[in-house]
Parts: structure tokens; C-alpha cells; sequence
């Protein structure tokens, strides 16, 4: 097991061998393989990692500490996200094949760097970017550095150490909490969506859903200009969270139409603005409802592969709706580092589970226990 103390992969760290099975390490869709070992060899230094072994059901497992290769650097994980994309897997809703280490919205402390990578970044606090970028090829120079043909993807953080691209560790800004900059994940992805266009003037913006995503989604929103913003969740929490953050109008979806909240809203014209943040085709649907001649309609929310969209596409072309889906985190993950200290974000997290708990945490989020919650790899059972 590593200590605090860094250890160069040109001394000691080598990649060790060991008995055990491949294991997928989930990353935006790819695959990368990882040595999982269920019972470690006597002496060697491991790691604890919990391993998806499909549906619900995860393992606590152990395997090799990592030794960084070139351009690499070694993350001791300090927390990780539960991520919306981790549940739909456990549910069969996002294409990935088990067995597999998830887990993307980590951040810690680099604890170790292989070759080309300078020394003094050991003991850096980090949160990690789903890739690296490349510049040169077609979705770089698109303006999609996201879906670089030649990035390096990241994932695997939930383990107690976590291999990472050295361009993919973004330094943690001063002052802001480590468990709150693991947010810059998602809070990108929302942020990216948000610039796609322009805010009308005056604009009424509508959320359709109160998870992390939606949360962010309304938050800039308001950031880039929207005059009155709305949030639908049935999550008494969750409608909380967004009054935090400067929701202008929260709506209960078990209690009453949201169509007549939008109606009140807007005089009865739609709204300018309808970000989709959960996931399905019906809201999608929902959402282009909601919305005036002319609107924005923005896919937040992943749909499970193979979703078609329940609407009238007449009414969609006659009324000259605009769809967008946002998928990635765009170019904007430093820059969303730099604007979450301007969120009121205290009380985000609804709650933290050791690694052994993977599990209840996936099922937490499943069933909209909270707003967010958080896997801290080192936590004390």
C-alpha cells in the first residue's frame, strides 16, 4: 500500500505481477484492462477496490498497488461521486459489460509519478478529468476536445488508488474543498450544455429533474442570464437544494401540473428555455411541451440506448423547437473549477459510504434518498 510519502516509479514501484482475473475498468463507454486479484500474494502491497460484478451486486476486492507509467501519476482517491451513468449501469440502462471498476467523479492527492512527469506535483490535491486531448485531431479542432480520437480516458475510482493521465489531474483551486471540486465533473458536463447557446433576454428557464445535474443545469442558467428560473422534482430535498441556488419557482410533480406552473410563468406562451435532467424519453418529450415557438430544448439527461422520442414531430417542426443533447464535459472542466466557489453547495452531498458500501450508495441514489452522494475509499467502516 502506498504511504503519504511519494514513491517514484524509477525506484521501487514497478508494476508487480499476481494471480487473478481480468477486470474491466469502466471509462465513458471504453474499457480498460486492470489486474484484480481476489486474494493478494503474501507481502506484496495492494489495494482495496470494489469491483461491479453486474446488476447490483459489487465485491470488495484486492489488487496490486498501481505503479505509474510514463506520464503518469498515481491518485490516492479521496472521494468519488456517485454518478447517474454508475446507477443506469447497475440497472442495464448504459451499455457496459461486468466485470468492471467504475467510478469517474474522483479527486486526491497525487501520491506517486512515473517518468516525464515533474516531481513536484507529489502531494498536489486533484480532481480528475474523464480524458486528455490531443489538439490536432477533428473533434479537437471541432471544438469537441470531450471526444479526442487520441485521449487517454480515466476512470476506476472506486479503489483506493486510481492510475491517471498527468494532463487529466487538474490542481484543486485554493480554498475549495476537495469533495466539493469532484463536482466539476458533472457540473462541466451541464456547463457545456448551457453554452451551447444563447440565453434570450428575459429568459424563463425550466428544469425537469433536481439531481446533480438538473441542480447544476439551474444554476447556470441563472449564471448566464435567465430572469426566472423553475425546478419539477418530487424530492422535497432536492427543491431545496434548488431554492439554495436561487430557484425562483420550485414545482412538485406529485402535487400538481407542472403545466400550470409554466403557464403562470409565461403568460401562457412556453418557456424559452427546457433542460431535460433525468433521463427519460417522456420528459424529453415533456420538456418540448413546456417550450415556446422557438425555444431550447436541452437533453441533460442520458435516455437508455435504443429510446425514441414520444412526440408529434409536426408539432416539433411547426412550432421550430430546437433540440440539443449535451454528452461531456466540452473544454470548460477548468473554467467550472473556477465558478463552483460562486455556488451556495453546502449540504450537496446527503451522504458518504466507505468503499465496502458501494452497494448502498448506488442504491441511494437509485432511490432518490438525497441529492448526492459519495464514496470516500479511506473511510473508516
Amino acid at each position: 500500500m502506498y504511504s503519504r510519502r511519494a514513491r517514484s516509479s524509477r525506484d521501487d514501484s514497478g508494476a508487480r505481477s499476481g494471480r487473478g482475473m481480468r477486470v474491466k475498468v469502466y471509462c465513458g463507454g471504453l474499457a480498460v484492462l486492470a489486474r484484480v486479484t481476489e486474494v493478494s500474494r503474501e507481502g506484496e502491497p495492494s489495494m482495496k477496490v470494489a469491483t461491479w460484478r453486474g446488476g447490483t451486486r459489487f465485491t470488495l476486492d484486492e489488487a496490486p498497488d498501481p505503479s505509474p507509467g510514463l506520464g503518469e501519476v498515481i491518485v490516492e482517491v479521496g472521494t468519488v461521486g456517485i454518478c447517474g451513468t454508475d446507477v443506469h449501469i447497475t440497472q442495464g440502462l448504459f451499455p457496459t459489460t461486468p466485470p468492471a471498476v467504475l467510478g469517474h467523479e474522483f479527486g486526491g492527492e497525487i501520491v506517486a509519478v512515473g517518468e516525464g512527469v515533474d516531481g513536484d506535483r507529489v502531494g498536489q490535491t486533484v480532481v480528475c478529468d474523464l480524458s486528455t486531448h490531443c489538439t490536432e485531431c477533428v473533434e479537437c479542432r471541432d471544438g469537441r476536445p470531450h471526444r479526442c480520437v487520441n485521449g487517454k480516458k480515466t476512470s476506476g475510482g472506486f479503489a483506493e488508488f486510481a492510475t491517471v493521465p498527468e494532463p487529466s489531474a487538474i490542481p484543486v483551486p485554493v480554498g475549495l474543498d476537495l469533495e466539493l471540486a469532484a463536482l466539476a465533473e458533472p457540473a462541466s458536463c451541464c456547463l457545456s450544455g448551457m453554452e451551447m447557446f444563447e440565453m434570450p433576454d428575459g429568459a424563463v428557464a425550466l428544469v425537469i429533474g433536481g439531481g446533480v445535474m438538473g441542480l447544476f443545469s439551474l444554476a447556470f442558467a441563472r449564471m448566464r442570464g435567465a430572469e426566472v428560473t423553475i425546478l419539477s422534482d418530487p424530492i422535497a430535498s432536492r427543491r431545496e437544494m434548488a431554492t439554495q441556488l436561487g430557484a425562483d419557482i420550485v414545482h412538485n410533480p406529485a402535487s400538481s401540473d407542472l403545466r400550470e406552473v409554466v403557464d403562470e410563468a409565461t403568460n401562457g406562451r412556453g418557456v424559452h428555455v427546457a433542460v431535460e435532467a433525468v433521463g427519460k424519453p417522456e420528459l424529453v418529450a415533456r420538456a418540448i411541451e413546456l417550450s415556446r415557438p422557438g425555444g431550447n430544448v436541452l437533453m441533460i439527461g442520458v435516455s437508455p440506448q435504443g429510446s425514441t422520442l414520444p412526440y408529434d414531430l409536426y408539432d416539433l417542426q411547426y412550432r421550430e423547437i430546437t433540440i440539443r443533447g449535451a454528452f461531456g464535459r466540452g473544454s470548460v472542466f477548468t473554467k467550472t473549477l473556477e465558478l463552483l466557489p460562486k455556488l451556495d453547495l453546502h449540504g450537496i452531498i446527503s451522504g458518504r459510504y466507505p468503499l465496502s458500501r458501494v452497494a448502498e450508495a448506488i442504491s441511494a441514489s437509485a432511490e432518490g434518498r438525497g441529492v448526492k452522494f459519495a464514496i470516500r475509499p479511506n473511510m473508516p467502516e
